[in-house]
């Protein structure tokens, strides 16, 4: 029997059942290395998401510590329609009938786009500035901060920084068959665009998206699909521009409901997918996982 030498080995190199038996070790490793990796990015992401949430109840607890009221409660919610505001002094407008913070506060230019703008569960322009409040409201004096008696907004209650203006579609205020508005399911994609919200936007980062789902590129455009573009700084700003002030990429908006009616004040982000699973029928300080939208859904109850 003739034996082999180590040259023959080293010449013979590799047969193909050989290489592919490598091949497919090395593939399944790397399968697996990078299913680790996707779920201690995903992990890391919601460890930020968690933090920026808590972040956000710490800001709403204090404007409630210093006002008696969560924004959207007592004084803090946008007089009715049709309100006249008349000016008294140069510090002071009435209103008739006495309401709480001006229509002439909100943004939108026309004023039956004033309501969705400022029930939008996005819209956390409270956080960010003071109120003008009807100055014949007998809790007038709380749009500012008094040192004496030590109440009043005493804002902000989150660094400008994190203040970001967004967009969304109306539906995601929409009602459902069992909860109404603003807690009702839906996507931020659909329905009638609302324009430029303040909202809170830190955390990780993401491409908006259009109804459809595709990737955002003119979010500049009022008229466009582009429901979730967001901005440093509101369209109607001096000196707006579109390649300066438009980010391609930010953080999912947070929202933020049940605080008008004590209904289990909450902040939910919505996730990766962009999408709000609903309300969770049994218990509203938990995700609705019954629904596919809410599987990556993190709520936050402020009274938790």
């Amino acid at each position: 029997m003739a034996l082999s030498k180590a040259g023959d080995l080293r010449d013979r190199g590799f047969t193909l059942i050989e290489l592919l038996v490598v091949c497919s070790i090395l593939a399944a490793l790397a399968y697996t290395a990078w299913g680790s990796y996707t779920g201690i990015q995903e992990g890391a992401e919601d460890d930020i998401a968690r933090a920026e949430m808590q972040r956000l109840a710490d800001g709403l607890k204090r404007f409630k510590a210093d006002t008696g009221f969560y924004p959207g409660q007592g004084p803090f919610i946008l007089s009715a329609p049709g309100t006249v505001e008349t000016p008294v002094s140069t510090t002071r407008m009435d209103c008739t009938p006495s309401g709480g913070v001006l229509r002439t506060w909100a943004a939108p230019n026309l004023d039956t786009d004033k309501d969705a703008w400022f029930a939008s569960p996005v819209n956390l322009a409270l956080l960010f500035t003071a109120p003008s409040l009807c100055g014949n409201h007998p809790l007038a004096f709380l749009n500012r901060w008094n040192a004496d008696t030590r109440r009043g907004w005493h804002g902000p209650y989150l660094d400008t920084q994190s203040r970001l203006w967004v967009d969304h579609g109306a539906d995601f205020n929409a009602s459902s068959v069992v909860f109404t508005a603003p807690d009702g399911t839906g996507s931020p994609l659909a329905g009638s665009k609302l324009l430029d919200i303040p909202a809170f936007g830190a955390g990780p980062r993401y491409r908006a998206a259009t109804a459809g789902w595709g990737a955002c590129y003119n979010q500049e455009q009022e008229d466009g699909t582009c429901m979730l573009g967001w901005r440093t700084v509101a369209r109607e700003t001096v000196g707006y521009d579109s390649t300066q002030q438009e980010l391609p990429a930010h953080a999912r908006p947070f929202a933020v409901f049940g605080l008008a009616n004590n209904d289990a004040p909450r902040i939910v982000y919505w996730g990766r997918d962009g999408r709000y699973g609903g309300r969770n029928p049994t218990d509203p300080c938990l995700a609705n996982l019954a629904e596919a939208e809410g599987e990556d859904d993190q709520v936050l109850c402020l009274g938790h």
